[in-house]
């Protein structure tokens, strides 16, 4: 009777263990988005005439693809922005023309403020 008992008891525990493991109660698994969604004007703090207009096709989710336009004052032109994120990361590409292209890297630091590394250097964008 003993030797039930105890493993009736390590089977409770197993099982409460895996359920506890179960994708309805970890965050990692699910879908949800970790950031508000990435569609939005951001703006160069250091130089507010510096913009970047970011949309996705689902700001619902926690990665996936956008695209945009990169407006900078010194350039009679915008550039093509394409790109991507995962959780809190962010990466795209400004093509200018002439073939010229820039690479941005970075995180979201809060829902209101990215801080991207590029060739140009160090840039942080706020909404």
């Amino acid at each position: 009777m003993k030797k039930v008992t105890v493993t009736i008891i390590l089977l409770f525990a197993a099982l409460l263990f895996f359920n506890q493991c179960s994708n309805e109660n970890n965050p990692v698994g699910e879908d949800n988005p970790v950031i508000d969604p990435i569609s939005n004007q951001w703006t160069d703090t250091a130089n507010v005439n510096h913009t970047f207009t970011f949309l996705t096709y689902d700001s619902t989710v926690s990665r996936g693809i956008f695209f945009g336009e990169e407006s900078h004052p010194d350039s009679f032109t915008t550039a093509q922005i394409h790109g991507f994120f995962d959780g809190t990361y962010v990466e795209f590409d400004a093509i200018w023309a002439f073939d010229r292209r820039i690479k941005y890297k970075g995180n979201f630091v809060n829902s209101n403020r990215i801080d991207l590394q590029s060739s140009l250097g160090k840039i942080v964008i706020t909404r």
